[in-house]
Parts: C-alpha cells; sequence; structure tokens
C-alpha cells in the first residue's frame, strides 16, 4: 500500500501538514485529506502537484 505525505507551500517553504494519506477531496477552494487512521484535515488552499513516485502532495494556501 502506497501512503502519501501531504505539504503546504506557503511563504514560508514547504510545511508538512500530515502524513499516510490515504484519500484527497477537493471541493470549493478546500483540500480534504483522509489519513489511514480516519483523520481528516481540511486545509484552504490549491492542490499543486502529487507525486506517486515520492508520494508526496502539495498544496498551495494562501
Amino acid at each position: 500500500m502506497c501512503l502519501s505525505a501531504a505539504y503546504e507551500i506557503g511563504s514560508e517553504g514547504e510545511k508538512l501538514i500530515c502524513d499516510r494519506v490515504t484519500n484527497i477531496v477537493v471541493e470549493d477552494g478546500n483540500v480534504k485529506l483522509t489519513t489511514l487512521l480516519g483523520t481528516e484535515t481540511v486545509v484552504t488552499g490549491v492542490l499543486r502537484n502529487i507525486d506517486l513516485n515520492k508520494n508526496i502532495i502539495r498544496i498551495e494556501t494562501k
């Protein structure tokens, strides 16, 4: 099973939001991340890219 780590891209560079992400939902300017344990994190921003080889999700915040 491949799980990814989600990073926030902001003015201060990249910051880890959460890891072991199993699901991503993009809706109305928000990105909802769900982890393997079922924890949900909602980030206001734009999904910039998902690198499946490196298991990295990048979200640009304002």
